[in-house]
Order: structure tokens, then sequence, then C-alpha cells
């Protein structure tokens, strides 16, 4: 059963997990989605959505409800059309704008949605939303739409997510989210980096970087994470091309979920093992040892 720890909206490793495990379940064959949240994980009402641009599912249990929003795996041809991506209109209506094509499955879709949410157990149970790639997204635009409904997510966990919209939302979205909504991102995971900055797009939410030592790493600088990039050890920048070129593989496989899930795990282990240290000489309590 999936445990998540409800004692503060900041990020949490165990939610982060189990957000990670949702956004994996999320790319399940139908039939097999909902044998994996209610037989494995004490789900109790599952109520899945689709249509050509946008699918997943809400879930709920006793302790929270869950909207999981499907992504991608890389692919080439897929995610060039991000590099001419234009705008469109965004949620909050304050000359907002944000990525047409993320934002066009969920405009189809997002008032059956949030019916949805309202008859599951919204109103008695935290909301988590997630998603990994093009699903992580989406989980952010549709977000935006809850926030200006005045419906409060208690978090919004994504994992390797593109830019989603311009300067003017991620400044409402990271004023209205704060610490409800965070964004992990793996090493050289090359989605992220799309679109590029060129094209007006920026990031939303708190970053969480998992570094080449596996170590996560909150709001990590962009000439930091270059560094980390040219050089794992972080002693000095290799300017090589060589260098480059030798790690350009990860940028994709660093993408995959099961990527992102290995390495929130050992984070994980190792968190739970140092509280469980300090639990035996009495500094810590059981609250504090997924933090």
């Amino acid at each position: 059963m999936l445990k998540f720890s409800l004692n503060s909206t900041g990020f949490n490793l165990q939610n982060a997990y189990n957000c990670c495990l949702l956004s994996k379940a999320a790319y399940l064959p139908v039939e097999l989605i909902g044998h994996q949240l209610k037989e494995e994980w004490g789900m109790s009402e599952l109520k899945q959505f689709s249509n050509q641009n946008c699918k997943g599912f809400i879930a709920s249990s006793d302790q929270v409800t869950v909207m999981t929003f499907t992504g991608s795996e890389f692919d080439l041809d897929t995610w060039q059309e991000n590099i001419d991506a234009l705008f469109s209109p965004g949620p909050f209506g304050s000359d907002d704008r944000v990525h047409r094509g993320f934002n066009f499955g969920v405009s189809q879709i997002k008032d059956d949605l949030i019916t949805k949410i309202e008859t599951l157990k919204y109103n008695e149970t935290p909301l988590f939303i997630t998603g990994h790639s093009l699903g992580g997204a989406i989980a952010n635009i549709f977000a935006a739409h809850l926030f200006h409904k005045e419906i409060k997510p208690y978090s919004i966990y994504t994992f390797g997510a593109p830019r989603v919209g311009c300067k003017k939302f991620k400044q409402l979205y990271n004023y209205i989210s704060k610490e409800r909504s965070f964004r992990v991102v793996n090493r050289h995971d090359v989605v992220p980096r799309t679109p590029p900055r060129l094209s007006r797009f920026d990031h939303v939410g708190e970053l969480h970087y998992i570094d080449p030592s596996g170590t996560i790493q909150k709001g990590i600088s962009a000439w930091r994470r270059l560094l980390l990039y040219l050089d794992p050890s972080g002693k000095s920048p290799k300017t090589h091309i060589k260098e480059i070129i030798k790690r350009l593989p990860n940028a994709i496989e660093d993408h995959s979920l099961d990527n992102y899930l290995e390495k929130i795990n050992y984070a994980l282990e190792d968190l739970q093992e140092n509280a469980q240290s300090l639990k035996n000489t009495g500094r810590l309590g059981d609250e504090d040892s997924g933090q």
C-alpha cells in the first residue's frame, strides 16, 4: 500500500517516490492499471480518462486522491515539435501564455476532470497531481487551472518535464503554488531542455536536481548543472567536445522513468537509514524520516 507523508506541503522524498510510481503506472496497459492501484496499492476508486492528446487516471484511497497524466518516452520526431512550439492563452487569464500543444489536450478535458475529482474524495483527502515527461507538462497546466478556480492541490510532482509557459505564467504559477509544486530532473535528461530558452518558454515549480552522484539538490543553478554535466566530479569544467559527446547518450537514458525511480529510491533509502540512526540515539521522531 502506498503511504504518503502529510506532515507538510513541502518537498518530501517519500511522496516524490510514490508519485514516480504512479507516473510509471500510467504507462501500463489499461487493463493492468486497476490491478496495480487497487490490489497492490490499496486504492479503492479509479477513474481513467483519455482523449487524443491527454490521458491518465484519477484514483483515491482513505488517505489521498491522486491524478496522474500519462507521458511519453523520448522520441526525436515527437520532441522536435517542441523546438518550434507556439504559445496559447494560459489558465490565469492575465496575459499568461502556455505551450499550445500541451494546453490543447488539457483544455478539451479539464472540466470533466474537475468533475471527476469532485465526485471522488477531494473534499476529504489531499490531492496529489503527477506526471512524467509530457505528462508532467500537462500536470502543471492542469494544476494551474485548478489554482485559478481556487482549488489547491496538496502537491504537484513532475519528473523530466519540459518547459511549459512564458515568464508571466511562471511568475503567477510559482507564486500561487509555493511549496506545493516540485519538478524533479535527473542528471542530463534532455527533455527538460525543451523547448529551448530562446523560444521564451520557462519551467515552473521548485527544482530538485539529481546530480551525477545521485544526490538530490534543491534549486541548483543552471550554471552549476552545466559544470556537473561537463565534469561530474565537480572540480572543474571540461570544455573538450569529446567530453560532451561521450555523455550525449545519457541525455536520453536519463529521461527513463525507471532511472528516476532508481535514483529517488536510493536517496530515500539513504535518508531513512540516517533517520533510523538518529532515532536510535533519540534525536529524531518517526514523522521526520521521509523528509
